[in-house]
């Protein structure tokens, strides 16, 4: 056997296979140096490309210890967060019942003093009682606790409902409630990650940057093994820690059904009580909000990748429902830049000392000028890039920012060219039946097409079975006077100017609170959400034209999808 084996392999040896298979120039090509070269070089490269890829090496400047960081750490999907039922939902029927008849009796003590003081705002028409009585309210509802604050938040993005006085009070419970104990924030963050405050951070703010409705914020720095990856790739360390207030739990629970069942006894109130609990118990989980951050992320890769947009990065491994922990900002809100004057309009010359200030106001408010100036000739760039990123949530992606108000916009020291989009707590999408509602209600404002905007108004109107015919007929009439006032052609108002969408959303609403009608709530937050950022569009750049913009857009973009067969005679107009 094993001669006859040898025998195989030498006859074998004589006739190898590559002599049968390739022709003699590519088998002298293959023993060359030249080739030997080449695979060399292929696979140093191939090598180079797998190491990279698989693991980014980075040394800590501190101890000068190797962190090794897998490279999609950053984008790995964060999983949609269940529904989940409210934790007093486990207790005894008994219990429940107490805590109910508790919590009736704290809200109709609080509120008394208001329902007096309305009732005499109401008989008297005295203007600064009035005011009084506003101030009175916006206090009763911070007392009010968590939902009693997110209601008035809710309440102050309608003005189709609401009075514009008191819609403006309200807005000031977005940012300006109450703070709570540095000593709640440690037992919560230990409580919910398992950790101890000096094991996550090397240091952290006592006091809270900023305080919301639902939590308040507190600057921090991690620990190197719990540093962050940002959209560039760079670790981050200084981060802002939001951690929720102490009775958030407690006050949302039955509050929203006295508060329902209480203004429904005022007027109608223009949202559906499932919809805002449903809206609260995802406000309250800021796994949600880390949700939303990847998804946006998600949505804008390329922005993000050019450099127009970003999100923050969110903690993984630093969250809980109760805890968020995500990338500081160095920068500025646009509410905070524009506390100053505009240097882009005629109140160029800086802010206005003829009253009375301290030093320290003075120079706050020209450091804010100052900064307003170094940023002028970024902020037509800032405003086209915030047009396109909301016409993007509108219109392509169905998924919007719910807040996108001026202090939810910041600049970058950092990326002065990106604008940084925070607080995604709150997010709102059209029904499928609903999106291609709006958008033909948008591009029939854009057109002045009064008897398209009428119609749809009514068609989305929620109180049609106490709406009488004639009171729609005089609807129609008021809404064609009303466009007419803003529109005098298409994209133009009757000057010759750009049509100012925000002013005509919020007349077009007034109407509607006049004529005693409500529109559905997804739809009424979203026009309201459109006319917030085409305000802070028009601060950023006074002359960009918002809607020839949304014409462009729709027909460049979204009409790929969809076909709108008016937009090109609309743009043909122009």
């Amino acid at each position: 056997f094993a001669t006859r084996r040898l025998q195989t392999l030498r006859s074998s040896a004589s006739n190898p296979l590559h002599r049968k298979l390739f022709p003699e120039k590519l088998r002298r090509f293959s023993t060359s140096i030249h080739a030997r070269a080449l695979a060399s070089i292929f696979g140093v490269g191939v090598t180079f490309v797998g190491a990279y890829a698989a693991y980014r090496v980075e040394k800590n400047p501190e101890n000068e210890q190797q962190v090794i960081v897998s490279m999609t750490e950053d984008s790995r999907a964060i999983t949609r967060p269940p529904e989940v039922r409210h934790p007093y939902e486990e207790e005894s029927l008994v219990w429940k019942t107490l805590f109910k008849i508790h919590r009736v009796l704290y809200f109709c003590i609080l509120f008394a003093p208001c329902v007096f003081g309305g009732i005499l705002c109401k008989l008297t028409e005295d203007p600064s009682l009035r005011a009084a009585w506003i101030r009175l309210l916006v206090t009763t509802i911070e007392m009010g606790g968590s939902s009693c604050m997110k209601f008035g938040q809710w309440i102050s993005m309608r003005p189709d409902v609401i009075a514009g006085d008191i819609i403006q009070a309200l807005a000031t419970l977005r940012q300006n409630a109450p703070c709570h104990s540095f000593e709640h924030t440690r037992q919560q963050i230990e409580r919910s990650l398992g950790k101890t405050v000096d094991e996550i951070f090397e240091e952290i703010s006592e006091k809270p940057v900023a305080s919301g409705t639902i939590a308040q914020v507190h600057r921090a720095k991690l620990k190197q093994k719990y540093a962050l990856r940002g959209h560039d790739g760079r670790y981050i360390r200084d981060v802002a820690v939001k951690v929720q207030h102490p009775d958030v739990i407690r006050e949302t629970f039955v509050d929203i059904d006295i508060l329902f069942q209480g203004v429904n006894l005022l007027f109608a109130i223009p949202f559906s009580k499932e919809e805002f609990i449903s809206a609260m118990q995802r406000q309250i989980n800021f796994e949600w909000e880390a949700y939303n951050l990847w998804k946006f992320k998600k949505n804008f890769r390329q922005e993000i990748t050019e450099g127009e947009i970003i999100f923050p990065a969110v903690s993984r491994e630093l969250l809980a429902p109760q805890v968020l922990v995500e990338a500081w900002v160095n920068g500025h809100t646009i509410s905070e830049l524009f506390d100053g004057k505009n240097p882009n309009t005629t109140n160029a010359k800086g802010p206005d000392f003829s009253e009375k200030k301290t030093e320290t106001d003075v120079m706050e408010e020209r450091s804010k000028f100052s900064k307003l100036k170094q940023y002028k000739e970024k902020m037509g760039a800032w405003a086209k890039t915030l047009f396109r990123t909301n016409a993007k949530m509108f219109l392509k992606d169905n998924f919007v920012h719910g807040d996108m108000h001026a202090g939810n916009v910041m600049v970058s020291e950092e990326y002065p060219d990106s604008i940084v989009v925070i607080d995604a707590g709150c997010t709102c999408s059209l029904q499928a039946e609903v999106l291609p509602k709006f958008e033909s209600f948008v591009s029939a404002m854009c057109e002045g097409d009064t008897d398209s905007v009428a119609e749809t108004l009514i068609d989305l109107n929620e109180m049609k079975e106490s709406t009488t015919k004639a009171k729609l007929s005089k609807f129609k009439r008021e809404i064609s006077k009303t466009v007419k006032k803003f529109v005098g052609s298409p994209g133009q108002d009757p000057e010759g100017n750009p049509v100012r969408i925000g002013a005509l959303l919020t007349a077009v609403l007034k109407e509607l609170q006049r004529h005693e009608m409500v529109l559905r709530s997804d739809f009424a937050m979203s026009l309201v959400t459109l006319g917030l950022t085409e305000g802070i569009i028009k601060q950023l750049d006074p002359t960009f034209d918002c809607v020839k913009s949304v014409m462009g857009f729709m027909l460049g973009e979204h009409a790929k999808d969809r076909q709108y067969s008016k937009l090109p005679n609309v743009l043909g107009q122009w």
